[in-house]
């Protein structure tokens, strides 16, 4: 079997998968890639100025799984370079950063007595709706606001949203909210700041594995593996 055998196109992370799964069972292909990085979505572009070199990848791209061959894959391949980091997020909205999964007491303090209890009786009023009365959820918006409030969804969730995808919030199905924030909600998200260990919803997580050089590292890494063993990648 020569490299010409399989032709995979596209070097991002499907792609790569295909082509080291292969690289495993002892068949050569060959990858092309119209790009010249290889990585896709998930590549690490880099810049260098002078003596110094700064990375950055297209979005971040934690890692946090309960498939422990993912972990075991990409372990495998990185070695030392895999390595857990803590997560530091901060939303900045209206002048101000709050810190992400939610501080209660910092948050309070940054919203005020006033904006705070709207949001609260917001919230009482979404649960009433769609928890007691049944309201039936149709799209992305109407996910948030059920378990978030109006007041306290347009603060932080559906204007992000907006702003990202570029489409009014209740054009989104609501199946790629439970997707992306499934398990997440105003009772759970103050309940699971205030424990030590975070075991709630994993957008919510504390920690998590990320690329010593950034996401693209895992890439380029299958690329000199698969080499080493007679396939080709084909960039440009």
């Amino acid at each position: 079997m020569n490299n010409n055998d399989i032709i995979i196109l596209g070097a991002g992370p499907a792609g790569l998968a295909c082509a080291m799964e292969l690289y495993k069972a002892g068949v050569k292909s060959t990858v092309i890639e119209k790009d010249q990085i290889v990585g896709g979505l998930a590549k690490t572009l880099i810049f260098k100025e002078n003596d110094y070199t700064f990375r950055t990848d297209i979005g971040p791209h934690r890692c946090f799984s309960k498939n422990q061959y993912l972990y075991d894959f990409i372990e495998n391949i990185l070695q030392e370079k895999w390595i857990l980091v803590n997560r530091q997020t901060r939303q900045y909205i209206d002048g101000k950063y709050y810190i992400y999964p939610i501080k209660p007491f910092e948050a309070f303090r940054n919203i005020g007595l006033i904006k705070s209890t709207i949001m609260l009786f917001s919230y009482f009023k979404s649960f009433l709706l769609f928890k007691i009365l049944n309201k039936r959820i149709n799209n992305f918006e109407d996910y948030v606001i059920a378990n978030f409030g109006k007041k306290l969804g347009e603060f932080n969730m559906l204007n992000y949203t907006k702003k990202i995808w570029g489409i009014d919030c209740n054009k989104i199905h609501s199946d790629w909210a439970k997707q992306r924030i499934k398990g997440l909600n105003f009772t759970n998200a103050l309940l699971s700041s205030l424990k030590k260990n975070n075991k709630g919803p994993k957008t919510l997580i504390n920690n998590f594995y990320y690329p010593q050089f950034g996401s693209g590292l895992i890439y380029s890494t299958v690329v000199e593996k698969i080499k080493e063993r007679g396939s080709q990648v084909k960039t440009n």
